[in-house]
């Protein structure tokens, strides 16, 4: 008989019933990749949270590594998924700012079984035009053909850049910096972020106007640079925006121009953004399909 000594506990269920197993940063990546997306591969794929009780905060990439090393150890097939910015915490500045995709992807800094996401994190592939209107009319029961398109978000381009370089800069600062809540600035727009963020950024002594807070705009906005085409635009420099961010920017915009409660908390919304997409398969990121797919062979 088989002894269960050496299988981490981790492992031994999955010792004995095969397949893939992929390993995502939180129990809320699970939901997305496997209720929402790639739920035709549940008979491959088996998407786990690398996290511990699926919480991000203890472990995100790290936590991702070590798992697929651990299942590797058992001889078992796996692999991860970690999100771009973890690039920026584990000081890898020049595949983070790369700008082209190709070059990005193959610059693999964690190995051939680990997958960096080309945007900031999974928030980001739900920032579809098409999904915030379809989601819009279904919350205003059919009243409304919202106007939501690439456009409509690229009118918060400077806000939106403003609230990510806030974050390139924090994560390079010493751990004693105080990194802001996701939700920070959602409710300002224009002159009125500028400062808010201006005055946080004084505590530490540097203002947007500072050499690095702009270095770190003209780096988000080459991700973008010589596109016309507002859904190319788009398309572009949503890859490095800070998901988060956006997402509960563009939920505080939403809501007070619609006026709907259902619409001004950012967590409730991803579900039913994820719905969206996955109801109109060309709005999922071909990205991701091609990554699920090369894992599950």
């Amino acid at each position: 008989m088989s002894s269960f000594k050496k299988i981490a506990p981790d492992f031994i269920g999955s010792k004995y019933e095969g397949g893939i197993k992929v390993f995502l940063e939180s129990t809320e990546d699970v939901r997305i990749f496997s209720d929402h997306w790639f739920s035709d591969y549940q008979d491959k794929i088996s998407f786990e949270s690398a996290g511990k009780d699926g919480k991000k905060s203890s472990g995100g990439c790290t936590a991702v590594l070590r798992k697929v090393r651990e299942a590797e150890s058992q001889q078992l097939t796996a692999y991860g998924i970690v999100d771009r910015d973890t690039l920026l915490k584990d000081n890898k500045q020049d595949v983070f700012w790369e700008t082209d995709d190709t070059k990005f992807h193959a610059a693999s800094p964690y190995g051939d079984n680990i997958h960096v996401l080309r945007r900031w994190e999974m928030e980001n592939y739900l920032l579809k035009p098409e999904a915030f209107k379809s989601e819009l009319r279904c919350k205003t029961l059919n009243r409304l053909e919202p106007e939501i398109t690439a456009k409509t978000l690229l009118n918060h381009e400077d806000d939106l850049i403003k609230l990510t370089t806030l974050s390139t800069i924090l994560a390079n600062k010493e751990s004693s910096v105080k990194f802001t809540s996701e939700g920070f600035g959602s409710a300002n727009i224009g002159e009125d972020l500028h400062n808010k963020i201006n005055n946080y950024l004084s505590t530490y002594g540097m203002t947007l106007e500072s050499s690095e807070f702009l270095e770190d705009m003209a780096k988000i906005l080459a991700f973008a640079n010589n596109e016309q085409s507002p859904d190319a635009r788009w398309d572009k420099l949503s890859r490095i925006l800070d998901g988060k961010r956006a997402l509960y920017k563009f939920c505080s915009i939403f809501n007070k121009e619609y006026g709907l409660k259902g619409f001004q908390f950012a967590d409730e919304v991803k579900g039913s953004l994820a719905d969206r997409i996955a109801s109109k398969r060309e709005l999922l990121d071909e990205e991701l399909c091609d990554t699920i797919e090369r894992f599950s062979k």
